[in-house]
């Protein structure tokens, strides 16, 4: 408790000398300015950074899926190639028949970018045939907006059905027709719009009824867009063959994808007869050389942050020298009428801690801005949503930072003052 009395007059001397010498404290507090808005600044954009690219990973399927695409054969392969059949139907059954931790097989027949028409009105999109596992598999685990989504009867049947995405009915109908039960031409063939996926946007995911007021724009497009079909109609009455595009796989938990890897592509190997026309691709290894790329930046941005705030510690240290010198007579008579060293000491480093926490303070506004201008630019450039967020743990530890590069610039100083001899420092001129 004693500490506390002795720190208060001190506190109070320290912003009383800020006081007096405006212009010389802003100075010494710019460095920690600097320091201190760079350093939250950078680390908030890079964590913006990351954030988005996690959204596309997992827009991609996340890290428990893996896609399965045809590859041409291997050099030591290729005067087999007319034995490839690609990948097939029966790959499918196959993989689901044997390999129990692949939790949702989802194969795709692209039919092709066709045109759609509606009394009039055209659009171009991707045709794509898939089964009921794709809603998980693309990670888009609500069900559609309005109707419903391709189901095993239709692949059965056949049927000539379809589900738009959000942004294809908004350019394809009026804003005052509902799309469900209305009959679209796909390639001159009548398709039965059954069902229409909700939108979804970059900004966080959001996944927002499809009430058709909006599309969503920039790179996530592409989640909206498209036409989706039975895929036993896409092979039978569009391709005219069993062959797919690709295969989506996804795994109960990330920590059986290796053993899924592995298990599939000896799988494929026996269907195939040992041709490996065929490739394997996860998200995984995309995530973990963005993560050591995240490292790298905010080493070498922390670094460059750093280095600015030590330099701020420099420009403090010198100008509590320079105070120093200026008042060692008044050190000199605070000694001589009783006043211990550690009060001196207390008084200039409560001083130096000052310059850092207000430094501070004033750093955190200054990257407010930063980060402000910063995402007002890229939002221009790339519209998706806010590439950076405040994070107030992240603000808490510049402050903190600051607080104690101050602190350790102030030692020397406050150490230099306790220690005048007060004869010396009376007859100092």
């Amino acid at each position: 408790m004693r500490i506390f009395h002795r720190l208060r007059p001190a506190v109070v001397n320290g912003l009383r000398e800020l006081q007096a010498n405006k212009v010389r404290s802003l100075l010494s507090m710019s460095g920690i300015i600097l320091g201190v808005a760079s350093l939250v600044a950078m680390v908030t954009v890079v964590q913006g950074m990351v954030g988005n690219f996690r959204q596309f990973v997992d827009a991609m399927g996340g890290i428990e899926k893996i896609t399965v695409d045809k590859q041409s054969l291997p050099k030591e392969q290729e005067h087999l190639a007319e034995l490839s059949e690609g990948i097939t139907m029966r790959d499918v059954e196959q993989i689901k028949a044997t390999i129990p931790i692949v939790r949702y097989v989802s194969p795709e027949a692209r039919v092709g970018f066709e045109k759609l028409t509606y009394e009039g009105r055209e659009v171009n999109t991707m045709i794509t045939g898939v089964t009921p596992d794709y809603l998980p598999v693309a990670k888009r685990w609500v069900d559609p907006g309005q109707g419903r989504f391709i189901s095993d009867l239709d692949i059965l049947h056949k049927s000539d059905v379809c589900v738009l995405g959000s942004s294809i009915a908004n350019d394809l109908f009026p804003a005052n027709v509902d799309p469900i039960g209305k009959v679209i031409r796909v390639k001159g063939k009548r398709f039965i719009v059954v069902g229409l996926l909700n939108n979804i946007e970059g900004a966080g995911m959001e996944i927002r009824s499809a009430n058709r007021k909006g599309g969503s724009g920039g790179m996530w497009r592409w989640r909206n867009s498209g036409v989706y079909v039975p895929i036993s109609t896409a092979t039978s009455k569009f391709n005219g063959n069993d062959k797919l595009s690709g295969l989506g796989l996804q795994v109960a938990s990330g920590d059986d994808l290796q053993h899924a890897v592995e298990q599939v592509e000896r799988t494929l190997l026996q269907t195939h007869n040992g041709l490996r026309d065929f490739t394997l691709n996860t998200n995984e290894q995309t995530l973990e050389d963005f993560r050591k790329t995240e490292v790298a930046f905010k080493l070498s941005l922390g670094g460059v942050a750093g280095i600015s705030l030590f330099v701020g510690g420099i420009g403090i240290m010198n100008v509590m020298l320079a105070s120093i010198n200026e008042r060692i007579r008044e050190i000199g008579v605070r000694k001589a009428v009783g006043a211990r060293g550690s009060d001196l000491f207390l008084q200039f480093l409560a001083e130096a801690a000052v310059i850092s926490v207000l430094g501070g303070f004033l750093g955190l506004v200054v990257s407010m801005g930063i980060v402000s201008v910063m995402n007002y630019v890229l939002m221009q450039a790339v519209p998706t949503g806010v590439v950076a967020k405040f994070d107030w743990l992240i603000m808490l530890q510049g402050l903190s930072f600051s607080v104690v590069v101050g602190l350790v610039a102030g030692v020397y100083p406050a150490l230099r003052a306790a220690r005048l001899d007060p004869i010396e420092a009376l007859r100092h001129e």
